[in-house]
């Protein structure tokens, strides 16, 4: 708005030294026209004159062709009074061009005090202008006071609020301390939710328990669904975990190491496939190398279940990423098949691979080839401390 003001002060400024100059301009009109008329006058006076003597030449030349008979005498005087007439016929076309210029000038300055017309009506306007915006700033000025009253106000709460900073870390501190009460070390007995635990040498963490699957005391480590999910990810996302524990994650190889080496677990893996058709199996001794050893699964322990086993063929092998080949094969078989796996050459069972519902044998997918090379709809892979009987639930 001060910017607008400022504006309209600048083209008033403008308009003000273009209504002087033209005021001076008319000044100098007028001058000119007295100027004029001085001269029109001396004119006028002198065809006067020039015709007072004509008129007397007139009269001494019918005086001297009466007098005279010389013709000689009467052309030079003849010549004198022509080359007279000649000089007041130019004045007679100097008047008539001053006049001319008078109307000329007459006409300019009936045209400059229009536009001063016009220019002292537009400076009435501006006056308006100018003091509606200047009721509008004012207006502002007072909202802006008002608003600094507010500010400081709020700058006062704020204040009052930074007094209880110290009360909220002291009650969160104490809210740890009672969730860590809570922290459980396993899923055993605990129906399906998502919950925290705490291994050895790991911070707790939270996990997905299933008791619906096959018993309980399941933790669950890796689940697709629908797809929601993209596992065509780095070594980095690998290795933390990613994902939804209510929905489809992977649980992360430093967790599952970490897990796997506490103690002796079972592995449990849930299958079904786009018609509905389930499978299932199960490994007595799973355990996960640690990432100096690329997370290879050492140990797998015995198999049943009602498919074929295809898990078996990927026992000490690395785990792979798109960006971290550790496979036994010439290329790069995470980077071709959209997914981190414990890839060989390239794989019996890839249950990261992407989700679909179309594709076969050498197609990117979700796969367990001893089954059939349909794409699968469903997997879960789960797993639980040891117990001290293997029995299928099944």
């Amino acid at each position: 708005m001060s910017e607008t003001i400022r504006q309209k002060d600048l083209q008033l400024t403008q308009q003000i030294e273009l209504t002087a100059s033209y005021k001076s301009n008319i000044v100098q009109l007028e001058k000119q026209l007295v100027s004029n008329d001085v001269l029109i006058n001396n004119l006028q006076s002198k065809v006067k004159s020039a015709d007072s003597q004509i008129n007397e030449q007139d009269k001494e030349l019918k005086k001297s062709l009466l007098k005279h008979e010389n013709n000689e005498l009467n052309v030079a005087k003849i010549k004198q009074l022509e080359s007279k007439l000649s000089e007041c016929n130019a004045m007679s076309e100097t008047i008539r061009q001053k006049d001319l210029q008078l109307t000329q000038q007459i006409e300019l300055t009936a045209s400059y005090k229009s536009n001063i017309t016009q220019l002292e009506e537009q400076l009435v306007s501006n006056d308006v202008l100018i003091n509606n915006l200047q009721s509008k700033v004012k207006s502002a000025d007072s909202h802006i006071n008002e608003k600094d009253k507010e500010l400081k106000i709020s700058r006062s709460k704020h204040e009052d609020n930074e007094s209880n900073v110290a009360k909220i870390k002291q009650l969160e501190s104490k809210l740890s301390e009672f969730k860590a009460m809570s922290i459980i070390p396993n899923c055993l007995g605990k129906p399906s939710d998502v919950y925290a635990i705490k291994v050895p040498d790991m911070y707790p963490f939270s996990v997905s328990c299933d008791s619906k699957l096959a018993g309980s005391g399941w933790i669950v480590i890796q689940r697709r669904i629908h797809g929601s999910v993209s596992f065509n990810r780095g070594w980095d996302e690998y290795k933390a975990g990613f994902g939804d524990l209510r929905g489809e994650f992977f649980i992360g190889l430093e967790k599952l190491h970490k897990l796997t080496q506490s103690q002796p677990h079972e592995l449990y893996i849930s299958l079904k496939d786009f018609q509905n058709e389930t499978r299932y199996v199960r490994y007595s001794n799973f355990v996960i190398g640690n990432e100096t050893e690329v997370y290879k699964i050492k140990m797998l322990g015995d198999f049943t279940g009602n498919t074929g086993d295809s898990f078996k063929y990927h026992l000490h092998n690395n785990f792979s990423t798109p960006d971290r080949d550790n496979d036994g094969d010439t290329g790069n078989c995470a980077l071709s098949f959209q997914s981190g796996w414990w890839f060989t050459k390239c794989y019996n069972s890839n249950l990261n691979g992407p989700y679909t519902s179309k594709g076969g044998l050498g197609t990117p997918r979700i796969s367990w080839n001893s089954w059939h090379l349909k794409p699968l709809k469903f997997t879960q892979m789960m797993i639980k401390p040891k117990s001290s009987s293997f029995i299928n639930t099944h």
